[in-house]
C-alpha cells in the first residue's frame, strides 16, 4: 500500500500544465475526434429505412455502448502513458513527454468495412438483427486482436526481424489507399464546395505548413479543416438544422457499460474473420514498437514490452465495456516533445474524452460537422500511412508495395459495388437511386471524378505539388484552369455543355418518412464555385506572402521544381568522346559499363 501511494503522490506532483501540454492537447484531442466522427459516419450508414438498421438502435449502441467504452480507455491510456511519463522522470533526472494515445484508427476501418459491413450485408434476419450480429462478431474480434497483441509482445522482437518490413507495412497500407483514402475522400468528393476547401486545407495545414493563429498560437491542422468544413456546410445546406436538434437529444448521462454478455454472444461466429484479426494484431505490435522506437530517437526510451502490454490491455478493456474499436500508441511522440509538452497532456485528453462519451456530446458534435469535412481528415492518416509505409521499405521493394495494395483495392470495390446506388428501384410510387442513405454521397464522389479521370488526374497533383511546394500563384492558376474545365462540364459531369450547369450532376432520391430527400450537391456549378474558392484562397497566400514575409514558410526550392533549366548543358560525365580501342565514338557511361571489372549487376 505504501508503494501506491507513493506513486500516487510522485504521479500529482510530476504531473505539468505547461503551455505545450495546453497546444498538444489540441492536436491530440482533435487527432482522436476526427477518427471517432470518421467511425460514427462509417456506422450510421447501416441505418436508413427499408434495407437499414433502425436509426433508435445505431443511437443506442453507438452512444450508449461504443462510445462510452472508448472513453472509458482512452482516458486508462492516457493516465498510464501519464504516470510513465512522470516515472521515467524521476527515474532518469530528465523530462519525459508522454506517449501519445487513442483510438487505432487503421484497425477500427478495417473493422467496420472487413468484419462489420460483410457480416451486416451478408447476414440473416431484420436489418436490426443483422445490426446487432456485426456489432457482437467485432466486438469479439476486437477482444482477441488485443489479447493476441499482448502474446505476440514477447516475441515481438523476433518477429520483426523474420519479416520484411513491407509485409508489416502494406496491408495497414492497402486500408489507408481504400477505406481511409478513397473512400472518406469520395465523401467530399460529391459535395465539391466543402469537399474541395477541406482537402485544400489538408494539404495546406499538415504539408504546406500554414496555420491560422495569433502570435505563439496555432490552431491545429484538424480543427483548421473542421472550421471551414462547418461554416461550408452550414452554408450550402449540406448540415441541417434538424440533425443537431436529433444531436442535442442525445445529450444525456450513459456511463460504462458491462457487455460480457454482447462479447461471447456470437464469439463461434469470429472464426470467418480470422485473416482480418491476426494481421490487424501483428500490425499493431509493429505500429507500437515503431512508435516506441521514434519517441526512443527523440530522446525518451520508454520501456518496450511494458507499453505494448498495455495497448493489448486497452483493446481488450475497450471490448469489454462495449467498443469493438481498440486503442493504440500513436505515432507523433518527436512533435509532442519540440512543442513543449509533457505530462499534462495526456491525463487532460482522457478527462476531456470520458466526460464527451458518457454525456453524449460526442453525438450533438457530429450533428454540427458533415461527414464530407471528416472524411477529409481521415484522408490524411490514410496518407500519412502510406507514407511512413514506404519511408520504412527500400525502394527496390515499391513494386511489391504496389501490389500489395490490391487486395484492399478489390475488397474496397466490392463493398462499395455491393451497396451502390439501385436505379429503377421504387418506394410509396417515388423512385430512388439508393438503398442506403450513407452511401450516396461516396459513389456520387466517385462518379464525379470518374468523369475526365485522366484530366482531372493532371489538375490535382499539379495543385497539391504546387501547394506541398508553397508556391501558391501557381497552384491558383492550375485551379483557376480546373474551374474552367468544370463550368464547361469537361470534367465531373456526364457531358460536356451548359445545358445542366444549375442541375444535380446525378439526381437521386429516397424516401423519409412521408417525404421524399433528394441528393443535389453534386451540382455542374458547385464544381465551378469549389475550384475558384481554392484558386482565391492560394491567391491570397500569395499576396500575404509577399506582403508579410515571416507569416508563412517560404517555396520549397529545390532541383525537382524546374526540370528544364539548362536542358541543353551536358554533364561532363555524359560528354561523348573518342575510344580509340573501338575506333569509334563511345559515351564515359557505355565504357563504365562495358568494363569487366565493373559489377554486372549495375548494367542496366
Amino acid at each position: 500500500m505504501s508503494f501506491v501511494l507513493k506513486e500516487l503522490n510522485d504521479f500529482r506532483r510530476g504531473i505539468t500544465f505547461l503551455p505545450g501540454d495546453f497546444g498538444a492537447l489540441s492536436q491530440l484531442f482533435f487527432d482522436n475526434l476526427s477518427t471517432l466522427l470518421g467511425i460514427l459516419g462509417s456506422i450510421f450508414a447501416m441505418t436508413g429505412p427499408g434495407f437499414g438498421a433502425s436509426p433508435d438502435l445505431v443511437n443506442e449502441v453507438a452512444y450508449g455502448k461504443i462510445v462510452p467504452g472508448l472513453g472509458l480507455t482512452i482516458l486508462f491510456g492516457n493516465i498510464y502513458y501519464s504516470w510513465m511519463c512522470t516515472r521515467m522522470t524521476r527515474d532518469t533526472g530528465r523530462p519525459y513527454t508522454a506517449q501519445p494515445y487513442g483510438i487505432n484508427t487503421p484497425a477500427a476501418f478495417a473493422f467496420i468495412f472487413n468484419i462489420m459491413y460483410p457480416a451486416f450485408f451478408a447476414g440473416e434476419g431484420t436489418p436490426d438483427e443483422r445490426f446487432i450480429k456485426a456489432y457482437r462478431i467485432a466486438l469479439a474480434a476486437n477482444f482477441l486482436t488485443g489479447l493476441v497483441s499482448i502474446v505476440l509482445s514477447f516475441p515481438a522482437p523476433m518477429l520483426l526481424r523474420f519479416m520484411p518490413p513491407a509485409a508489416l507495412l502494406v496491408p495497414i497500407a492497402g486500408i489507408g489507399f481504400s477505406f481511409l483514402g478513397i473512400q472518406q475522400m469520395s465523401e467530399g468528393l460529391a459535395a465539391p464546395i466543402v469537399g474541395y476547401m477541406a482537402t485544400a486545407w489538408v494539404f495546406l495545414g499538415w504539408y504546406a505548413g500554414v496555420r491560422i493563429g495569433w502570435g505563439k498560437f496555432k490552431v491545429p491542422e484538424a480543427l483548421q479543416v473542421i472550421v471551414i468544413g462547418v461554416i461550408l456546410g452550414w452554408a450550402t445546406d449540406l448540415s441541417k438544422s434538424e440533425d443537431v436538434d436529433d444531436g442535442a437529444d442525445l445529450v444525456k448521462w450513459y456511463g460504462p457499460d458491462w457487455s460480457w454478455t454482447d462479447l461471447f454472444a456470437d464469439f463461434s461466429d469470429m472464426k470467418d474473420f480470422i485473416g482480418t484479426i491476426i494481421p490487424l494484431a501483428i500490425v499493431a505490435v509493429a505500429s507500437s514498437m515503431m512508435c516506441l522506437v521514434s519517441a526512443k530517437n527523440a530522446g525518451d526510451p520508454y520501456p518496450v514490452r511494458e507499453a505494448m502490454i498495455v495497448d493489448g490491455l486497452g483493446t481488450m478493456l475497450v471490448s469489454l465495456f462495449g467498443s469493438p474499436f481498440g486503442t493504440v500508441l500513436y505515432i507523433g511522440h518527436p512533435a509532442y516533445k519540440r512543442s513543449g509538452a509533457r505530462s499534462g497532456y495526456s491525463l487532460m485528453n482522457g478527462v476531456l474524452y470520458i466526460a464527451f462519451s458518457w454525456f453524449g456530446i460526442f453525438a450533438l458534435i457530429r450533428s454540427i460537422v458533415n461527414q464530407a469535412t471528416i472524411g477529409q481528415i481521415i484522408l490524411f492518416v490514410g496518407l500519412l500511412i502510406n507514407e511512413e509505409a514506404l519511408v520504412f521499405m527500400p525502394k527496390r521493394h515499391y513494386a511489391a508495395f504496389i501490389v500489395g495494395l490490391f487486395p484492399s483495392v478489390c475488397d474496397w470495390v466490392v463493398t462499395i459495388a455491393g451497396r451502390a446506388p439501385l436505379s429503377g428501384f421504387t418506394s410509396s410510387g417515388q423512385e430512388f437511386n439508393t438503398n442506403l442513405p450513407g452511401v450516396v454521397s461516396p459513389w456520387y464522389g466517385i462518379l464525379g471524378w470518374q468523369r475526365g479521370a485522366l484530366l482531372v488526374s493532371m489538375l490535382w497533383v499539379s495543385m497539391l505539388v504546387h501547394i506541398i511546394d508553397r508556391r501558391w500563384l501557381q497552384a491558383a492558376v492550375w485551379a483557376f484552369l480546373a474551374a474552367l474545365f468544370a463550368m464547361c462540364g469537361v470534367i465531373h459531369a456526364p457531358e460536356a455543355g451548359f445545358e445542366d450547369f444549375e442541375d444535380a450532376t446525378w439526381p437521386s432520391c429516397r424516401d423519409v418518412g412521408d417525404s421524399v430527400e433528394c441528393w443535389d450537391h453534386g451540382k455542374q456549378w458547385q464544381y465551378f464555385v469549389a475550384y475558384l474558392m481554392m484558386c482565391a484562397t492560394f491567391g491570397i497566400l500569395e499576396v500575404v506572402g509577399r506582403v508579410f514575409e515571416d507569416v508563412l514558410p517560404p517555396p520549397i526550392q529545390d532541383e525537382t521544381v524546374d526540370m528544364f533549366k539548362d536542358w541543353y548543358h551536358v554533364p561532363e560525365d555524359k560528354l561523348v568522346e573518342k575510344d580509340d580501342t573501338s575506333k569509334g565514338l563511345r559515351s564515359k557511361g557505355e565504357k563504365l559499363q562495358d568494363d569487366p571489372s565493373t559489377d554486372a549487376n549495375s548494367s542496366v
